[in-house]
Formats: C-alpha cells, sequence, structure tokens
C-alpha cells in the first residue's frame, strides 16, 4: 500500500534536506552560519517521528546492487546513493536536478559577470531530464527550479565504505571481520588520508580521485584466491603502500612528499606497528621521481586500465630541461613513430587561432587511434576539448573477437567518439610556476611528478665510480661556496637548478650505455673555448679543471660593476683568475664580437700529450667542438644594438 508519510518525506528530502551540508562537514569547513541536515531534521522530527531514518531506510532499499548493475570496485557510500537516487527521479519526472560539490570537472562562470538566464527556459519547460555538476551552488533564480544535492564531505565510515569497495572487498567481508588487520591497515589509510587535506605542511592539491586510484593500486597487490576476483587478506605491506603513494600523490615537492609519507605512515602504525618501517627505512626503499615516472609508463596496458592515469609532468626548470631529460634519460622514445609532442606557442596570431587549435587536435586524434605517446607542452588552450580523455570517459564496445574503446574529443564545433588505442598514453608538461593555477578539477585527473634536473643527475651521479662520484661532490661543494660568497643576486638568471645542470654536462654515456666522467675537452663550445687557458691551469689535476669551467660559465652571467665590486672579497692568487677570465678572455664590451664569436665555427687544437694526461680520455676529433646555438644576453641599452637598421643585421648573421 502506498505510504504518504514516506513520500513526504522524500520529496522534502530531495527539495530540502539534501540542499544542505552535514555537520561535519560545517565543522571541516569552518563554517557556522549554514544550517546543517541534522538541524533541518530536528526540526522535521518533532511532526514527522524519524524523519532521517526513513531517508536512509529507503536509500539503503532502493539503491543496492539488487535493483542496479554496480561494478565490482564500486563502493555504495552515502554519496552513490543520494546520487542515484535523485538522477533516477529527475529522468523520470523531468525536474531539472544539480549535484554540487568540489572538484567538479568545471566551475560555473561568475554570475555578476555572466549571468545564466539563457538557462531558464530550459529549466522551465522540462522536454527532457537535466542533469547538472557544479562546484558550487547555481544563483538563486537557477536553483530554484531544479532539485539541488549538496555533495558534503564523506563521512569517516563513507570513507571505509569507499576504501572497501575499491579495494574490491564486499561489505558484508568488512562486517565479518572487525577486528582484523586489513580492517585496520584500512582504517588507517582513511585517517592519514583525512589528516592530509588539512595539513598545512602539504599543499591542498590532492582529492578523492587520488585517493581512489591509490585504493585500486593497493587493491592488484592483494593475492586472488579465485576467478572472480575476490581477494585474500592481509597483503598490503609498508612497501606495496609507499609504491601506491608515490604513484598518486606524487608532484610536491621532496621535504613535502615526505612529511606526506609520515602522515600516512603514523596514521597506519597507529593499527599495525609494523608499518614504523615507512618513517625509519623510508630512504632504502623510496624511489626518485624519474624512476616513478618510468616504472609507471612502462606498465602493459591492462594494469594502466586498472589503475593507471595519465601523466602531468611539473618542471621545476622553467626552461623545459625535464623535456629533453625525459629523452635522454629513455622515459620516453625518441623514435618519432611512436611519440609525438605537440607545442602551442604563445604569439599573438597563435592565442586565437582557431584552425591551428583544429589541426592540432586533428592530429592527437591520430595518435590516439594509433597508440602513440604524445607529450603535450603549454596546450591549455585545447584542454577542454580533451576533457572526457583526461578523465578517462571511455565507451566499451567488446565482441567475442576484439575489444574497441572511444572517448569524446570536441574538434571545432563537433564533438566526435574516436578510438582510443590499448597503448595511447598522454603526458601534459607545466611549469612550476603555472601550477598554482591549475584548477583542482584539471589536476584530479593525472598522477603528478615533479621533476627537476637535480633528480636527474642524482641518478647518473650514481651510475658512475665511486671515486668520480667524490669527485664531482667536491666539486659541487667548491661551486656551491663560490656562489654563497658571491651572490646569487648578481648572478643573471640563477636559481636552484642552474649549477646541476653544469655538473650534468659532465657525465655522459657511451656506445655501450656505460655513463662515464667525460673530459673538458668533449664540453668546450665556442664561447667557453676562449677560457682555454683559465679552464686548463693543471691538466693533471680533473677536479681543478672542471671546477674552472663550471666557474667560467658562472662569470658569463655576471655583470661587469658586479665582478669589480666583488674582487676585492677573493684572495689576491684567484682574484687575479677570475679577473683576467673575465676582461680578456671573454666578449663582455663589444656586443659585435660577442656575436662574430658565437656564430663562427671556432677550432680547439688539441695535442695527444694533453689528452692522455685526462683520467678518462676517450678518442675525439682534433678541432671538434660543440656548436650552441642559443643563448641569452642581458645587455643595456647599446647605442650600437640600437642603430643596427635591418642590412647590417643581415650583413652580420649571414658571416
Amino acid at each position: 500500500m502506498p505510504n504518504p508519510i514516506r513520500c513526504i518525506v522524500l520529496s522534502i528530502a530531495l527539495i530540502y534536506y539534501f540542499r544542505l551540508p552535514t555537520n561535519e562537514d560545517n565543522i571541516q569547513r569552518n563554517d557556522k552560519k549554514t544550517p546543517s541536515r541534522e538541524q533541518l531534521s530536528e526540526v522535521l522530527c518533532k511532526t514527522i517521528p524519524n524523519f532521517d531514518q526513513i531517508i536512509q531506510n529507503e536509500l539503503e532499499q532502493f539503491v543496492n546492487t539488487n535493483n542496479f548493475f554496480i561494478p565490482q570496485g564500486v563502493a555504495i557510500n552515502q554519496a552513490v546513493r543520494e546520487h542515484i537516487f535523485s538522477i533516477v527521479v529527475s529522468i523520470v519526472t523531468r525536474t531539472p536536478l544539480c549535484i554540487i560539490g568540489v572538484p567538479d570537472e568545471a566551475s560555473l562562470p561568475d554570475e555578476k559577470k555572466m549571468i545564466l538566464k539563457v538557462l531558464h527556459p530550459y529549466l522551465d519547460e522540462c522536454k527532457v531530464a537535466f542533469v547538472a555538476i557544479a562546484n558550487k551552488a547555481f544563483d538563486a533564480a537557477n536553483a530554484n527550479r531544479m532539485i539541488c544535492i549538496y555533495r558534503s564531505l564523506p563521512s569517516e565510515d563513507d570513507q571505509k565504505i569507499l576504501a572497501y569497495g575499491c579495494l574490491g572487498l564486499p561489505l558484508e567481508k568488512r562486517q565479518a571481520m572487525i577486528n582484523d588487520r586489513l580492517d585496520k591497515i584500512i582504517y588507517g589509510l582513511c585517517h592519514g588520508y583525512r589528516r592530509i587535506l588539512h595539513s598545512l605542511d602539504i599543499p591542498h592539491i590532492f582529492h578523492d580521485r587520488d585517493f581512489i586510484y591509490m585504493l585500486r593500486e593497493l587493491r592488484f597487490e592483494l593475492k586472488n584466491i579465485n576467478n572472480i576476483e575476490e581477494t585474500s587478506i592481509g597483503e598490503i605491506t609498508p612497501q606495496s603502500l609507499l609504491r601506491a603513494l608515490e604513484d598518486n600523490f606524487n608532484g610536491i615537492r621532496m621535504e613535502e612528499f615526505d612529511k606526506l609519507v609520515n602522515i600516512f605512515a603514523i596514521a597506519v602504525e597507529e593499527q599495525c606497528p609494523d608499518f614504523r618501517i615507512l618513517i625509519t627505512e623510508k630512504q632504502q626503499i623510496q624511489r626518485n621521481s624519474p624512476t616513478i615516472l618510468h616504472n609507471s609508463m612502462k606498465l602493459d596496458s591492462i594494469h594502466r586500465r586498472l589503475y593507471g592515469r595519465y601523466k602531468l609532468i611539473i618542471d621545476e626548470s622553467e626552461d623545459e630541461s625535464a623535456v629533453r631529460l625525459l629523452f635522454q634519460f629513455g622515459i620516453l622514445d625518441s623514435d618519432p613513430n611512436r611519440t609525438t609532442i605537440f607545442r602551442m606557442p604563445d604569439f599573438p596570431d597563435d592565442i586565437d587561432n582557431e584552425l591551428r587549435n583544429v589541426e592540432i587536435l586533428s592530429n592527437i586524434k591520430l595518435c590516439m587511434e594509433t597508440g602513440k605517446t604524445i607529450l603535450m607542452i603549454n596546450t591549455g588552450r585545447i584542454h577542454g576539448s580533451l576533457y572526457d580523455v583526461f578523465n578517462k570517459n571511455f565507451s566499451i564496445m567488446s565482441t567475442e573477437e576484439n575489444r574497441k574503446i572511444f572517448s569524446k574529443v570536441a574538434i571545432g564545433p563537433k564533438t566526435i567518439d574516436v578510438i582510443v588505442h590499448e597503448n595511447f598514453q598522454c603526458i601534459v608538461h607545466i611549469k612550476r610556476s603555472e601550477f598554482k593555477d591549475i584548477p583542482a578539477p584539471f589536476l584530479s585527473c593525472f598522477q603528478k611528478y615533479s621533476l627537476s634536473i637535480a633528480d636527474f643527475y642524482s641518478i647518473q651521479l650514481q651510475e658512475i665510480s665511486i671515486e668520480e662520484q667524490n669527485l664531482m661532490k667536491n666539486i659541487e661543494i667548491k661551486v656551491r661556496s663560490f656562489i654563497n660568497h658571491f651572490g646569487k643576486e648578481f648572478i643573471y638568471g640563477f636559481n636552484d637548478e642552474t649549477l646541476y645542470s653544469c655538473l650534468l654536462l659532465f657525465i655522459k654515456r657511451n656506445n655501450q650505455n656505460e655513463y662515464y666522467l667525460s673530459n673538458i675537452h668533449e664540453n668546450y663550445t665556442q664561447l667557453t673555448i676562449q677560457s682555454k687557458l683559465f679552464i686548463e691551469q693543471n691538466l693533471d689535476n680533473k677536479q681543478q679543471s672542471i671546477l674552472f669551467f663550471i666557474l667560467s660559465k658562472f662569470l658569463q652571467l655576471i655583470s661587469p660593476e658586479s665582478i669589480i665590486f666583488k674582487l676585492p672579497t677573493f684572495d689576491e692568487n684567484t682574484a687575479r683568475l677570475l679577473c683576467q677570465n673575465y676582461f680578456y678572455q671573454q666578449e663582455h664590451f663589444n656586443i659585435e664580437n660577442f656575436l662574430y664569436r658565437f656564430i663562427s665555427n671556432s677550432s680547439l687544437t688539441v695535442d695527444d700529450r694533453e689528452l692522455l694526461t685526462m683520467n678518462d680520455a676517450i678518442y675525439q676529433k682534433i678541432n671538434n667542438i660543440i656548436m650552441t646555438r642559443k643563448l641569452i644576453i642581458f645587455t643595456r641599452t647599446s647605442s650600437f644594438v640600437m642603430s643596427l637598421n635591418k642590412q647590417s643585421k643581415n650583413d652580420l648573421f649571414r658571416q
């Protein structure tokens, strides 16, 4: 028999109750003004006893595996129940629905500047069902025309339900083993995640999707006991947890990631003491960012589909050095048949060039179909067209013989279905300085990796002999001492990556794929060759030669008044060497001569005796110098430069 009380309760819930946040959500957001669901329920219970319990019972009876096909690994928590129930009501009654919660995939425009009055006819006529998802509530005029479901932050119990679902463990099993080790680990993981969200030491760039994918990865560390993906218990180890954290909670600086791991480790250790190893022995089992990325890129298509996401590279160097090093270290294949780079310029004529955007998207579409790896640099203008691709919102069509994956791509005014090859991978490159402006929904789509030149240098340093490692460490200490003494502010363009980029030049790989410490003569360019006398004070002393080589490169970044100001602070012999190199062995005061030198084919005369004195001399052709074709000139306004007309510039650069 129809129960009018239940109907009234559910109607009130859809229109008023679900629109409010929970009391716990208000506490977490420090919101003391917004009324909560509990407060509304307390008022209504005076008229309708057990108001909130009636709602919960109806949700549990309606949204379950008996009434809906819910794939394994999807947790039926409070959010899923409320969403499915409200969407069904919206579709059946054609009542507009808005689900509000962050981080959503797209923010609403500012109603003060871009009002959404255009939606009114669609919301009023109700010819079709309308479901909207937004970060924040619509303006009052639109919100009053639809059902609004506010997505509160998950409660502790909801988070545990979510964890069990992502691990592929049925809730009934959880209830049957409440004191089991795995339940304690899951409890610790949930608490660790909640602590991270509120930690002041961790950047607020992580969301539920990162937690979910971490659990998915851990799920496949659990051993299967039969063919229907039921899993055995107690197989989450400290090592597997660290691996999952490295893959899904990365993209922050190393010291921040160490704190993040400690937060998780402490939370789980409170339940399982053996997880303290994550704190005491973390350095022995922790991987560096390039290695983590390399291992993730090498996953087979099945594991990528189960718990892999596309990659977001956060470049600490600000000059796209990470891109070059990705290929140099073999993380990306340089074969153009396997990897394609898409780079969009910021010139005024290119920013609003819709035809160019369509051309790039068409090429990306082709890469998706053929299974290439794409590297996207400065492509923010077309990210909206790849919304479904980044989110891995795929449609799957399978037969007994084959399986095809489709995703939607917006090309120009059309949205088309594109085949996604199993081997297709996507890497998006951004600079660290741009990171703070990236919206949270975009970040949550990706596995995030912070890459710096220092990371790659530390990897290569471990590949050479212990003696050579100590030599390079001593050089690094001495160069740092010079930089600190001279002052970073006097060195143009200096940042933390500058020193490591210089040190990295000397560690090379031979034809046998073995790393070695190169000699001085392998690193001369047409600009540094002028400092040969300064660098080769004593060829028997390899450490000194490399040290002076690096110092000569830093001297190129220092202004004349700075060197004059700082020379008296050095001892007499060092000051004399620096002065001679700066004023007599480099071109500083004549830009024309400097440019001629830059574009000339200089030669280096090296006799056999000099080569033999180098510790690890290798064969090289005489007069073979690395040609540098890029430089930045820091100069004051020069009458000579300003007076160069078009013809004289052409004459200069033709020679």
